[in-house]
């Protein structure tokens, strides 16, 4: 029995005892036992094991009350036991080495090598010390046949029976014939020859594959393996690799360099180590490559994903600190426009976008910068806050600009503000790639003379030759769409500008944290009064035809249609329906009677606000689109959605989808045309209209990256913390870093942590000084 084992099954028979599901006789028996059973103890935990076998001999002739006594001592020995026994360093030299020189320098690595680790991100020393495995094979267990199973992976240690090499065909055949004791299995290498030089000498094996039954014959073709004859089994780190470089070599290389870990410096303080029950950095790099137990292993994770986490807050709080104490330009408004603009609208705001309002009014009357998000649910009411907001800081005399990801939601943004806010006096312009040349020239000579007060537009507003003469606030659109230098650039082309950021998307507390850390955060969870949900369906694909009916019913009642598909054109590789292709069928087909119209991404920008325009003014009845029309879109008599393949659709993106039909407050119907794929999913959208829920609900299935969509959105890319599991560790992390960074604001008394913050995140702290 392996010592790892032991320790477990006293602590489950421990407290089996406590529950009286067990007796203490059966306790004192097991340890009885486990003193000739335990093998190959660790380091130093031989006395410690005879010391708590000791404890329980006897223990069934003492009184109950000292019997529940031990039973609780022993659960807090084992807890020692573990620590102290389980997530050892080995005597490894200590020597010094700079973690940030070129990995061609590493030991066993050289010019060639270092080219291929390249392929992978590995640059420095540092880099391949943290090349974390992405999984393991536990080689400390013997083999035991009986158990196996067709199909299912075995990872064990055996006793070498034959070394055979033969030739069929073509082929060189290399046979190692195991066993367990009892029974016989082999394992077979093809055409690999010198794997016969490597074994045929050696007695015992630790292998890892997939068992496969040959004609009543277990066997693993092509093995990972290690000779066991004098090194102790242990668990095996396998790595993602690149062309050149194998598994072994990979284990050889950072095997060789993992003595460097005595060269890190723990950025996480000592009290926060001890509160938190964590492993040193040094014992939590060496047990993730290469653990001495399952529980090593499982620290090692818990403490290098609570550094991930940790770190992230620190730096996010870091940046808020600088913002919150940066001088603002307090902006000097009377609310007169915006109290008449509230009077014009033909709706009452919500409890919850006036105290948006009020929150971010308040902010912008401080002498401090504004760094706020604000989010809500689909038709929530955002726009109308922030138009509130754009005319509070005009009436301060300064100039306002709002970035949105796309043409076609920057143009519509475009013309709803202008409509809205045009009454007030104000100069309003749109600013697009697609703006032509001279027109462009025009619009940034008015911007930077101060002559036009409120741009808007998409990319083109970061370029370096738009200039503001007073920028006073920045509102950018679906901010998980940018990256955060875009976001950056555009503050930047002011002084102390306030930013409001806003999103659409729910986005789980966890991500929330993750992404918008370092912003203040107002929340709009309130519908305004009489929005009706849109009534969704899972329809089976071979019901086509009858939704098909459906929509030219509606078509008749003057409902516009949104048809909806995840591809722009056809592919080999998915069996997909793309837009091109459904848009040709219904023209020719079931809508040629009808005005049927195509939109997607790659369309020239000016063919899109054409075919907006004609959807908006009833003159296309059924469009058919990518998910261009994701965000933002408002066409109040597009009472209709269909949607193909909604199982490559993310919850929070198929609820975005339909947060596009029935916003002139009429009945509206959402289609999901399934093929049984993801169904239990889809069942669950269909039924649930808070995008919160949603969102939570998709970050456990999909986890972070396919939630977000793409790495740009600026999820930090973590190597170990999970954002869907990791919770818990989240919430610590985060208030470990609130009382750091509210004691310690510049980090001067943590001179490791800053070090480290600098290097994960230097850019973005930087950034706030010269903003």
């Amino acid at each position: 029995m392996l010592f790892e084992d032991f320790v477990d099954s006293s602590e489950l028979l421990i407290k089996s005892v406590l529950a009286s599901e067990k007796k203490p006789k059966d306790l004192e028996r097991f340890v009885k036992d486990s003193l000739l059973t335990v093998k190959s103890l660790p380091e130093g935990a031989t006395e410690r094991f005879k010391t708590f076998c000791g404890y329980f001999l006897g223990i069934s002739k003492l009184p109950q009350n000292r019997i529940k006594t031990r039973l609780n001592n022993g659960l807090i020995m084992i807890e020692k036991l573990r620590r102290e026994n389980l997530t050892g360093l080995p005597a490894i030299p200590q020597k010094s080495v700079d973690l940030g020189s070129d990995v061609k320098f590493a030991k066993k690595v050289g010019p060639s090598r270092a080219e291929k680790l390249n392929r992978l991100g590995i640059m420095t020393i540092r880099e391949l010390l943290y090349h974390f495995p992405r999984l393991y094979d536990d080689w400390r267990r013997p083999l035991n046949i009986l158990k196996l199973r067709p199909g299912e992976r075995v990872s064990a240690i055996a006793n070498i029976v034959n070394v055979e090499k033969r030739r069929a065909k073509n082929y060189t055949i290399v046979t190692v014939i195991v066993t367990d004791g009892f029974s016989n299995m082999h394992l077979v290498w093809f055409n690999q020859e010198y794997i016969y030089n490597l074994v045929r000498n050696a007695k015992r094996i630790a292998f890892s594959g997939i068992v496969k039954n040959d004609y009543g014959r277990f066997q693993v073709m092509s093995p990972d393996f290690e000779i066991a004859d004098s090194a102790s089994p242990r668990i095996a780190p396998i790595y993602d690799l690149t062309a050149g470089i194998s598994q072994k070599m990979m284990r050889m290389m950072i095997e060789s360099n993992i003595s460097h870990v005595h060269s890190f410096e723990d950025p996480i303080p000592e009290d926060i180590l001890k509160k938190r029950n964590l492993l040193d950095v040094k014992r939590s790099v060496y047990g993730i490559h290469f653990p001495q137990s399952e529980y090593h292993l499982k620290e090692s994770k818990r403490r290098l994903a609570y550094e991930e986490l940790f770190l992230l807050e620190v730096s996010q709080l870091m940046i808020r600190k600088k913002f919150q104490s940066k001088g603002g330009v307090p902006k000097r408004f009377k609310g007169t426009a915006s109290e008449k603009f509230k009077r014009t609208l033909p709706f009452e705001l919500t409890e919850a976008q006036k105290k948006a309002i009020e929150e971010i009014e308040k902010d912008l009357a401080g002498s401090f910068v504004m760094n706020r998000l604000l989010q809500g649910d689909v038709g929530s009411g955002k726009t109308v806050v922030a138009e509130i907001a754009i005319l509070d800081v005009i009436e301060s005399g300064f100039q306002a600009t709002f970035m949105a990801p796309t043409y076609v939601l920057a143009s519509q943004h475009y013309e709803r503000i202008k409509s809205d806010l045009s009454p007030f006096g104000i100069e309003i312009e749109l600013l697009t790639g697609s703006t032509p040349s001279n027109k462009k020239t025009e619009i940034k000579e008015k911007i930077s003379k101060g002559e036009i007060q409120l741009v808007i537009g998409t990319h083109a507003l970061i370029q370096k030759d738009v200039s503001f003469q007073n920028l006073g606030l920045v509102i950018i659109d679906e901010q998980h769409k940018f990256g955060v230098k875009q976001r950056e650039a555009l503050m930047s082309k002011g002084k102390a500008v306030d930013t409001l950021v806003m999103t659409a998307t729910p986005i789980p507390r966890t991500l929330s944290m993750t992404l918008y850390g370092d912003l203040d955060v107002t929340l709009i969870d309130e519908l305004p009064k009489g929005r009706k949900k849109p009534k969704t369906m899972l329809v089976n694909e071979n019901k086509r035809d009858d939704v098909i009916d459906f929509v030219k019913k509606e078509i008749d009642d003057g409902n516009g249609v949104f048809w909806i598909s995840p591809l722009i054109e056809e592919s080999e590789k998915l069996d997909l329906k793309a837009a091109k292709e459904i848009y040709e069928e219904f023209v020719k087909g079931p809508f040629s009677k009808y005005n049927v119209g195509l939109l997607h991404g790659k369309m020239p920008s000016e063919e899109k606000e054409k075919v907006m325009n004609q959807f908006y003014r009833k003159e296309i009845q059924v469009l058919v689109s990518t998910t261009v029309i994701e965000v933002g879109i408002d066409i109040s008599h597009a009472n209709v959605m269909v949607i193909e393949h909604p199982e490559r659709f993310g919850l929070a993106q198929l609820h975005q989808l339909r947060g596009r039909i029935g916003r002139g407050g009429e009945k509206s119907y959402c289609f999901l045309l399934t093929n049984g794929v993801e169904i239990e999913r889809l069942r669950y959208f269909v039924h649930t209209f808070d995008g919160f829920a949603l969102a939570e609900y998709d970050l456990k299935l999909r986890g972070p990256g396919e939630f977000m969509g793409t790495r740009q959105h600026g999820i930090p890319e973590f190597k170990v913390a999970n954002l869907s599991e990791d919770m818990d560790l989240l919430l610590q992390a985060r208030e470990d870093a609130e009382k750091l960074v509210e004691s310690d604001p510049e980090l001067s008394s943590h001179p490791v942590l800053l070090k480290e913050i600098n290097r994960r995140y230097g850019e973005r702290v930087n950034f706030v000084e010269v903003g």
